[in-house]
């Protein structure tokens, strides 16, 4: 009798009533619909009814109208990309339900106020779960047991199951109990998990190994360097990973880390982008709540930390150089207020070399007490193994980064020339990377006059650090320049900088020479000095080489340092 007759009863009051107040809040939603994307204000859907039969369920339309049709949102793959702005909005508070109230129970009647919430017509899974408890046979309802009991953070068999217990028990009172808890629910926006079912289960499993989330500007770099500290993070928990995708992404994926593709303008300050940044950073923290969260260079460094902070989850930054950011007056002052208000919560401050941790220091921007100083990124002395140079008639010289001015391409280029009229084909200059577009025709031009030899961007550059004899690298300034590291444990002389992030490589005429940042004449010096050594002078560099990076730059023994502090 409850079922049949004063179930249906008690909706088509309940529902009637509720228009008489509604009917306005209708219009307001359809029209702010109307105004944040195209479409219709309705979304029609089918569903499964009462005995497996089908209808069409209505709801005010909460994504864009390119959405694949007839797809569970936890089963796109990413479901915040298709949901409209006010979308958000209809979802988190359940006024997208509203419509079902007009037309699926007070006109249609193929659902009732509370039921098992009905599952799509290709929900098979769910439909057959249901079988086993006889929630298939009760009418579905816009809220119900289950809902009140984690709705969206259901797995698929504990719904079913609640659905069940509700079939079970229906009843007045079990109706009741059901609707005053979905007031509750959507008061709290209570279970409502965008892009997934068990989430609850998923949580279980985070509380048990823990979540780190890395946010970064580069994924080609991020495995190069730290592919290692990754792996060690993986031991004791879950990886996620935001960056842009520029490679190496699908091999993140094998190692077995979520990856979440989030574009970076990486050059200058832009608000469309960055803000746009801002708000990927939040929804992510906000979805993923990570444990722990690890960002590397400037943008991640400081949104990533002004987000961290503001939503109480810890984090450590990794500080790989100052840049041209700290160059330039009034910049480098904008950039310290960031960084003072963005690393107010931090937990600690990885630096690649004292000097940039000084800085920081003295911009009074972080205290010696939160700060680590690594030796960069170490290097892996298993993947640069020693080789004993190949030097036979021709001393050779190689610049391995970007081709462009701040890494001291135009001292390199007049050195070069200068030694080219001095040695002739006894030396030669090798380049290799990538050229910023302003040295497109010089590097071409020195290349036609024999001044250099450009080998363009190398996937692996051991090759070229087997076959030179010597490294240079009159950079401006670095974090601690892997390159160098590189070069140096593969058993290769280095000429470089005296500056913070090049000069920790070098032990001055032991296995190398350090030059005058920004002086020609410096580095002329310097390459002349070494070509004027013997053979075996220089192979007695590099061989040096190979023992200071032994002794000092293992990335063993950086990543173990780096995991210590994030985790303690």
């Amino acid at each position: 009798m409850y079922q049949k007759v004063i179930k249906r009863w008690l909706d088509i009051i309940c529902c009637g009533g509720a228009m008489i107040f509604l009917w306005p809040v209708f219009l307001i939603i359809a029209l702010l619909i109307k105004l944040d994307s195209k479409g219709p204000v309705y979304f029609k859907q089918k569903r499964v009814g009462i005995h497996k039969t089908h209808f069409y369920i209505y709801k005010f339309r909460t994504m864009r109208t390119d959405t694949p049709k007839d797809m569970p949102t936890h089963l796109l793959k990413d479901p915040d990309a298709y949901i409209t702005r006010m979308g958000k909005f209809l979802r988190k508070t359940s006024l997208d339900e509203l419509p079902q109230i007009l037309h699926n129970v007070l006109i249609n009647g193929d659902m009732s106020i509370i039921g098992p919430r009905p599952a799509l017509w290709n929900q098979y899974d769910l439909i057959e779960e249901r079988d086993k408890y006889g929630a298939n046979d009760v009418k579905p309802g816009i809220s119900g047991w289950a809902q009140i009991h984690g709705r969206d953070e259901l797995e698929i068999p504990v719904k079913a199951e609640l659905d069940g217990y509700y079939a079970q028990h229906i009843g007045f009172l079990m109706d009741v109990r059901c609707l005053l808890g979905s007031v509750k629910s959507v008061l709290k926006s209570e279970g409502v998990v965008e892009g997934g079912t068990g989430a609850m289960e998923m949580a279980a499993a985070r509380e048990k190994k823990g979540r780190i989330m890395i946010l970064t500007n580069h994924s080609y770099m991020l495995y190069q360097f730290r592919k290692e500290l990754i792996q060690e993070f993986m031991k004791k928990y879950e990886v996620v990973l935001s960056m842009p995708y520029v490679g190496h992404e699908d091999d993140f994926k094998k190692m077995g880390c979520k990856c979440i593709e989030t574009p970076i303008d990486r050059r200058g300050i832009n608000p469309v982008t960055d803000l746009k940044l801002i708000r990927a950073y939040r929804r992510m923290l906000k979805s993923e709540k990570p444990d722990m969260v690890v960002t590397f260079s400037i943008k991640p460094n400081i949104y990533g930390g002004l987000l961290c902070g503001w939503m109480k989850i810890p984090f450590c930054a990794n500080v790989q150089g100052l840049g041209t950011a700290f160059q330039k007056k009034g910049l480098a002052e904008f950039v310290t207020v960031l960084y003072r208000i963005a690393f107010h919560h931090v937990k600690k401050v990885f630096f690649e070399n004292q000097g940039n941790a000084k800085e920081f220091r003295k911009r009074k921007i972080i205290p010696a007490k939160k700060q680590v100083v690594l030796k960069g990124a170490g290097v892996n002395l298993d993947r640069y193994r020693y080789c004993p140079s190949r030097e036979e008639n021709q001393i050779k010289f190689l610049f391995v980064g970007r081709i462009m001015k701040e890494k001291g391409v135009d001292e390199l280029f007049y050195a070069a020339k200068k030694l080219k009229k001095e040695y002739g084909d006894k030396i030669e200059v090798g380049l290799v990377g990538f050229f910023e577009d302003e040295y497109k025709e010089q590097v071409g031009q020195l290349q036609e006059d024999g001044v250099v030899c450009f080998y363009g961007f190398q996937e692996d550059v051991r090759p070229f650090y087997e076959n030179a004899s010597c490294v240079v690298l009159p950079s401006y300034h670095e974090g601690m320049s892997n390159v160098l590291l590189e070069a140096a444990s593969i058993g290769r002389a280095l000429i470089t900088s005296n500056i913070p992030g090049c000069r920790e490589a070098v032990d001055e005429g032991i296995n190398g020479y350090l030059c005058r940042v920004k002086s020609a004449k410096s580095l002329y010096q310097k390459m002349r000095k070494f070509v004027e050594l013997t053979k075996e002078e220089r192979k007695e560099m590099g061989k040096n080489g190979r023992r200071k990076m032994q002794a000092q730059f293992d990335k063993k023994d950086v990543v173990k340092k780096t995991v210590k502090a994030v985790l303690s």
